[in-house]
């Protein structure tokens, strides 16, 4: 991957850093989307509550950007972001990697979308949560080829 994708990456692990200060990391209300407008298409946010625990995370953001790479119709985010959510159990546990050691991680592999693409992708995922207690939200951004 060239070096767009690692400046999208550092955008956001350097903002995440600002907003957490002292803290493990920053919450989820921390956040504000105009602070990160050149990057946000290409962000996600994964929302962590009861529901997760049942039916596995869900995406509660995802950006155009990524609605693409997945294949789907901007038009449809709804379905873009269900099919997703289940789409690679590498990128779950990479969340569960997150969530149970409350740190950021770095996922670099690839799938083929539902255009039978195959994508090629890095994605830096980061917590937010309360505190240092519990991690309720990743932030992530993905950055991807069309090969």
């Amino acid at each position: 991957m060239n070096n767009l994708h690692d400046l999208y990456h550092e955008r956001l692990k350097s903002y995440w850093d600002s907003l957490r200060g002292e803290r493990l990391f920053p919450s989820e209300n921390d956040i504000d989307p105009d602070a990160l407008n050149e990057i946000w298409p290409s962000c996600f946010l994964i929302s962590i509550d009861d529901v997760t625990r049942r039916l596995g995370y869900r995406y509660s953001y995802l950006g155009n950007d990524l609605i693409e790479a997945y294949g789907d119709d901007v038009k449809n985010p709804d379905i873009a972001m269900r099919l997703v959510s289940t789409a690679s159990m590498t990128i779950v546990k990479k969340f569960d990697e997150v969530v149970l050691n409350k740190k950021p991680v770095i996922d670099e592999s690839e799938f083929i979308n539902l255009k039978h693409m195959k994508i090629k992708y890095r994605t830096c995922m980061l917590p937010l949560g309360y505190g240092d207690e519990k991690v309720s939200h990743i932030i992530g951004c993905m950055r991807w080829r069309m090969y």
